[in-house]
């Protein structure tokens, strides 16, 4: 197969679950992943679990209206690098989106629909 993207820039795994209620979620998945889980809390809304090397279960909690899906995100070392590969290869990934100090991040979707992003760390 060519012209696709290897596994290889992808950092890390996230895998967001929106939740109705950030704080009782999070006591029930601490109790689920076990007392030696490393947990992040980023950003007001946000609860992140260390479930293997590599591999974060986020936690959030959908704003306003917004109909909640589950979410795939990738770590990448640049994000806009990564965007331009992408966009060579006729793959919209989404507007950059940078919270100053924290992270920048996109969000798309596959062709079904399914709803993906890409992240970078400071």
């Amino acid at each position: 197969m060519t012209g696709f993207a290897a596994a290889e820039p992808f950092q890390e795994v996230t895998v967001g679950i929106p939740v109705a209620d950030l704080a009782k979620a999070e006591v029930w998945y601490a109790r689920l992943l076990g007392p030696g889980a490393e947990i992040l809390r980023p950003y007001p809304g946000v609860t992140e679990f260390k479930v293997a090397p590599g591999v974060w279960l986020q936690l959030f909690e959908p704003e306003g209206d917004l109909v909640a899906k589950h979410v795939l995100r990738f770590m990448v070392d640049d994000i806009a690098t990564m965007q331009a590969t992408h966009a060579s290869m006729g793959i919209n990934s989404g507007e950059a989106i940078k919270i100053p100090g924290l992270v920048t991040f996109s969000e798309f979707s596959d062709p079904d629909g399914n709803l993906l992003g890409l992240y970078d760390l400071p």
